[in-house]
């Protein structure tokens, strides 16, 4: 899996990780918990269809409970006509990953 960081306004940058994911991280100032060095604000994940979106929402919500998550057209991911934006969640690293591994696979 080969990933590239496109840079964006207020000191954001995307990583993205496929064509169907991304994340949205800011640089810490001074380094965090555990001497992190970044912070995950969102992630992104691709799909086909408003109705594929959807599906994943709901399945996301069934794994993990309450989650923020949005479905819209594609602004992120130019490769997907639609994407979710998950933010606000703990899990959003172990779930970016988890699909990460699936699209290898």
């Amino acid at each position: 899996m080969t990933s590239k960081v496109r840079r964006l306004a207020d000191g954001f940058s995307l990583l993205v990780l496929s064509p169907r994911l991304a994340l949205m991280y800011r640089a810490l100032k001074r380094p965090g918990r555990g001497g992190r060095m970044d912070r995950i604000q969102c992630g992104y994940f691709g799909f086909e269809s408003e109705e594929q979106a959807q599906q994943f929402v709901t399945g996301i919500k069934r794994q993990f409970g309450e989650v923020r998550a949005a479905v819209r057209e594609s602004d992120r991911l130019p490769n997907c006509a639609w994407e979710v934006k998950v933010w606000e969640f703990d899990g959003l690293l172990p779930l970016a990953l988890q699909c990460a591994e699936r699209s290898a696979a």
